[in-house]
């Protein structure tokens, strides 16, 4: 069964490899502050054009190498704001 994430390009120096962190948030069971975990993790990057700060979602795959065990599927989209400009 494939797992699903999305997150953040952090690294792009490698080939065909991109770093994506992925961040979780955690509330505490007993004092209830909200913790947040970050996980880096290498993903294989066949054909995407992808730059550092890029949203990408990902999937668990068949090992690429060592280390690596994700796919980028797509890149998505940045949200536009609609500004309304009174002039």
């Amino acid at each position: 069964m494939n797992k699903i994430f999305s997150g953040t390009v952090v690294s792009k120096k490698d080939l065909k490899t991109v770093k994506v962190e992925l961040i979780s948030h955690k509330s505490h069971p007993k004092y209830k502050k909200v913790i947040k975990k970050e996980k880096r993790l290498q993903v294989h990057n066949e054909n995407f054009a992808l730059k550092v700060g890029d949203k990408v979602i990902i999937k668990s795959s068949r090992l690429y190498s060592k280390n690596k065990a994700f796919l980028v599927i797509k890149k998505e989209e940045a949200k536009k704001r609609l500004l309304n400009q009174e002039e």
